[in-house]
């Protein structure tokens, strides 16, 4: 008995990497290996960037939103102002 439960954990393990293997190459990897190099790809990339510089940028980032949006809205009203002038009365 003892066999079968190993030999059924076995299947269940390899039945399991397929499916990893069935969704990585819906993604367009091929297999488990193309994906952990990729990986190592991406971290020696990443590797020499400060994440001091990344977390700034990410604020840099949202004050610029931040602005934009106020912007959008200032120019918003200034249309809304424009129609009315150009309006005939």
């Amino acid at each position: 008995m003892h066999v079968d439960q190993t030999i059924q954990q076995a299947e269940a393990i390899v039945r399991f990497a397929q499916e990893v293997d069935r969704r990585l190459a819906e993604c367009g990897i091929a297999g488990a290996k193309e994906l952990l190099d990729a990986f190592a790809h991406l971290r020696r990339a990443l590797g020499p960037i400060d994440l001091a510089a990344l977390d700034q940028a990410a604020r840099d980032a949202v004050r610029l939103e931040e602005r934009l949006r106020a912007l959008g809205t200032e120019l918003r009203h200034l249309s809304t102002l424009k129609a009315a002038f150009d309006a005939p009365h």
